[in-house]
């Protein structure tokens, strides 16, 4: 694509002006580091407040994000981080799946991932039973089908995963997914206790307002104009840009657009105090033909204090990009993306970097890319977590209240 920007002089020593576009945690995070530095940081964010997807609002007296915004990570340096910013209330996480009606026809709902001590309850019991024994791991599975299917079998694979999945992206068939790394949560098929996640740092910050205030003492110091939409091709004197929109869109689209599914999002209040019992923050939808994909009862998360709750329903939309198809393909087309960038421009967080990301892979992706920028030590080194790793984990993490 045509730089619109200065290029970088292999020569200079260091940076004093920087232009961030988005700001959401990369954005914001990284304009903290600069200017810490004494950088000159400039920051545009096309809507009119900060936050992105991880922006607190508000509904009938109830805080609310667009999608649950669990803090969730498996680094002690990441976690403290944030922590020592807005504070983290951590709590246990289990997720509830109603399961698909061609196998479950009283339609229940289970514990995600499937549990072994489920196994006897299920319906087709004796069918589950039978494939989980005959399972074959002596070869690498291919796709997202071929996993789920290899690590549970036809029938729990089904009842789980398949129809959800295809609802969720929108696609025909799982085979689609050639990289699926993303999608597992601890070990397909669970034993031990029902959390989600098992190990990691869980929670959400104890404030009202969720992580607003870290958006904001991020950028103190920092030019911050709101509501300004950049577009390919707009000018700038700034000796560095650091952009967390979506690759292809600041490249001008010149090598094609990339693949986005988004959401709608439903939201409503009901009289009641409580809906969903125990640990049970958020629950999915796994039927052919179900209208939603998940439902959040936001009182489990931010501990709201009200005599009504409020549900946020979820359904697939394309009016919103929010997570990227994970496929060779496509990223091969983000490589090629990032081989013309500008020596002078750094592409980050999950829409910069086309990755399923959670908040701590992308603070540590803004601590990486200041430290690249200045110079300066990366102070979170090595604590890019792959979602599900944990052999770097303490033996003490297992943590419950």
């Amino acid at each position: 694509p045509r730089a619109c920007w200065r290029k970088l002089d292999n020569h200079r020593a260091e940076f004093v002006k920087a232009l961030i576009l988005g700001g959401g945690f990369a954005g914001c995070t990284t304009a903290h580091l600069l200017k810490r530095e004494g950088w000159d940081v400039t920051l545009i964010e096309k809507e009119p407040n900060l936050g992105g997807g991880c922006r607190t609002f508000f509904h009938c007296g109830h805080p609310f994000t667009y999608g649950p915004r669990l803090y969730y990570g498996y680094s002690q340096k990441v976690f403290d981080w944030v922590n020592g910013i807005v504070p983290i209330r951590r709590f246990p996480f289990e997720l509830k799946t109603l399961a698909h009606e061609q196998v479950d026809e009283d339609r229940r709902f289970w514990s995600y991932p499937p549990h072994v001590d489920d196994v006897p309850l299920y319906p087709r019991a004796e069918q589950i039973q039978e494939e989980l024994a005959a399972r074959d791991n002596s070869t690498e599975p291919q796709d997202f089908d071929e996993y789920y299917r290899q690590k549970l079998g036809p029938t729990l694979y089904e009842m789980f995963t398949e129809f959800y999945s295809r609802r969720m992206w929108q696609i025909k068939s799982n085979k689609l997914f050639d990289i699926f790394s993303w999608s597992a949560k601890d070990e397909p098929l669970a034993s031990g206790t029902r959390e989600a996640y098992k190990g990691s740092f869980i929670g959400y910050p104890v404030a009202a307002d969720g992580y607003n205030s870290y958006f904001d003492r991020m950028v103190s110091g920092t030019d911050v104009r709101l509501g300004v939409e950049w577009k390919h091709g707009d000018p700038t004197d700034a000796d560095v840009v650091i952009s967390s929109i979506p690759i292809d869109e600041l490249c001008g689209h010149a090598l094609g657009r990339l693949p986005y599914m988004g959401r709608e999002f439903h939201l409503l209040v009901l009289p009641c105090r409580q809906i969903f019992p125990g640990d049970v923050r958020f629950c999915h939808y796994a039927g052919e033909n179900d209208e939603w994909t998940r439902v959040t009862e936001f009182k489990k998360i931010t501990y709201h204090e009200s005599e009504t709750t409020l549900l946020v329903l979820e359904k697939p939309s394309k009016a919103n990009m929010l997570y990227p198809y994970q496929t060779k393909a496509n990223k091969e087309l983000v490589a090629r993306y990032f081989a013309k960038l500008p020596t002078n421009v750094k592409s980050i967080g999950r829409l910069g970097c086309y990755i399923y990301s959670t908040v701590e892979q992308t603070i540590s992706q803004a601590f990486k890319c200041a430290s690249e920028l200045t110079g300066k030590p990366n102070e979170m080194e090595g604590q890019f977590f792959q979602i599900g790793d944990k052999s770097l984990l303490p033996k003490d993490r297992n943590w419950r209240p």
